[in-house]
């Protein structure tokens, strides 16, 4: 095949076959990944669509963090900055700051992000305060490349996460290593197209307790395949589908759509639910008797909407939370040069 003339895709594709060679779906493990926070940085408008916005690729500098081989610069540009923070019960100060460059056909990135989850009293085995404040943190660090094909564009990211949790002694800071990849091709219409992408496939390289031994759990090790849809009829419409399999815990698939109104206003909304809701869901529609309320995934919907000028973007997204956990709220500013 002519694709396998080229060596960076050979490459890849053997990453791919080795991502997909992993032994998946242990729902009899679920709960064992490790870091799972690194999938809560996030945009404004990933999450305004819920992530399913994988395969149409973007300007927006962090569809990296749902598919590397998405990161587009404009045209004209050759440098974007960004900065995305959330507030919510989940996050009171977590934000992300991103530099990407264009070199030629290549784009590169490098991000930074932080989870500060506030003070919290320290206490001992029988219960008695120690005096000690504690302060945990997680961080994540980000490189990423992503270059374009005849038909295809390509994408990869390795990440560094750590999280600390006490400052006891013989407490330390646990380290993870993980790599994202990403193909995206899209049609010469451009009216739809298609991803596969493999996130967090890595594992905890240093874990919390320096105690002499070791311990190593995997992260989420997450298989997304997504696609954009944007109809003849409404050309500023994008229709957009994931479904992501992560290999300890249940199946989800996101619904999103996004709508340009003018030439700057971007509107955005998202669905989503895993597989394991949706069919409880189903059975509460033709249940005789209620049944009691649960939720795998702490999001139900999410809105958004965003300002795109040629030199800078703003973006704003709220999610509605399931079992009566509130809002969270997303902000974004993001400059081209």
């Amino acid at each position: 095949m002519i694709f396998l003339k080229n060596p960076r895709f050979f490459i890849l594709l053997c990453l791919f076959a080795s991502a997909i060679s992993h032994s998946y779906f242990q729902k009899n493990e679920a709960g064992l990944e490790v870091f799972s926070f690194s999938r809560s940085f996030q945009s404004p408008r990933n999450m305004a669509l819920e992530r399913s916005a994988a395969a149409l690729p973007s300007v927006d500098p962090s569809i990296v963090q749902i598919n590397p081989a998405g990161l587009e610069i404009a045209n004209d540009k050759k440098n974007a900055v960004a900065i995305y923070w959330q507030t919510g019960v989940f996050a009171d100060n977590q934000a992300t700051i991103s530099y990407s460059r264009k070199l030629k056909a290549m784009t590169v990135q490098a991000s930074y992000g932080w989870i500060r989850y506030g003070d919290i009293d320290g206490y001992d085995e029988q219960g008695e305060p120690t005096g000690q404040v504690h302060s945990p943190q997680s961080q994540l660090f980000t490189l990423t490349s992503a270059f374009p094909l005849t038909h295809f564009r390509f994408g990869s990211t390795i990440k560094i996460a750590t999280d600390m949790l006490s400052g006891e002694v013989g407490d330390r800071t646990a380290v993870a290593l993980a790599v994202d990849w990403g193909v995206s091709w899209v049609s010469n219409s451009s009216i739809f197209g298609f991803s596969f992408t493999a996130r967090d496939f890595g594992a905890m390289i240093q874990d919390y307790v320096d105690d002499g031994s070791s311990d190593s759990y995997a992260m989420a090790q997450t298989i997304s395949v997504s696609g954009f849809l944007k109809p003849k009829n409404i050309p500023r419409l994008s229709l957009l589908l994931d479904n992501s399999f992560p290999r300890y815990s249940q199946a989800t698939s996101s619904l999103g759509a996004e709508y340009i109104l003018g030439n700057h206003v971007f509107l955005r909304g998202g669905f989503n639910r895993t597989w394991l809701d949706l069919s409880r869901d189903v059975k509460q529609l033709f249940a005789s008797q209620s049944r009691s309320s649960e939720s795998n995934e702490a999001r139900l919907f999410s809105l958004g909407a965003g300002f795109l000028h040629p030199l800078f973007a703003l973006d704003y997204s709220f999610s509605y939370l399931t079992q009566g956990l509130g809002m969270e709220h997303r902000f974004g500013l993001s400059f081209a040069f």
